[in-house]
């Protein structure tokens, strides 16, 4: 069952985990030993010692928010909107790398059924202002 993850993307050297009870089986573990993978855990109540991860996780759940408020649906129901959510999240633009995730990842861009999702702006050529945000590491995560 759990090598069907593996199965697009080929098995990773290392694994770093929280400590959520799915990642802490016996099953799990047996079955990352077997084929190979190291693995590494979080401190315990300690999310600043995995933050790109929570910070990532903060995302994806405001986002999810954000969509199950647009289609008015109780967010006890968020699954109905997950890939919806994950599909914006990959179709965003990254301003340091000029590319969405998606493009970084597979090379090409991503589709949806309004067509590509590349924004009008950058389709015309010249200066781009955008305003910068300087956070200290003393800020929240996710506003």
């Amino acid at each position: 069952r759990n090598s069907k993850n593996f199965s697009i993307f080929g098995t990773p050297a290392y694994l770093h985990t929280d400590r959520g009870t799915s990642f802490l089986s016996q099953e799990l573990k047996s079955f990352l030993t077997n084929i190979g993978v190291a693995t590494s855990r979080s401190t315990a109540y300690n999310p600043q010692g995995n933050g790109q991860c929570e910070r990532y996780v903060g995302i994806v759940w405001k986002t999810i928010e954000l969509a199950a408020r647009h289609q008015n649906i109780h967010i006890s129901r968020w699954e109905e909107v997950c890939n919806q959510a994950l599909h914006s999240i990959r179709s965003l633009l990254c301003t340091s790398t000029n590319a969405t995730p998606h493009e970084r990842m597979f090379n090409f861009s991503r589709r949806s059924s309004v067509g590509v999702g590349m924004p009008s702006w950058l389709l015309n050529p010249g200066p781009v202002l955008m305003k910068r945000h300087v956070r200290s590491k003393y800020d929240p995560h996710v506003d």
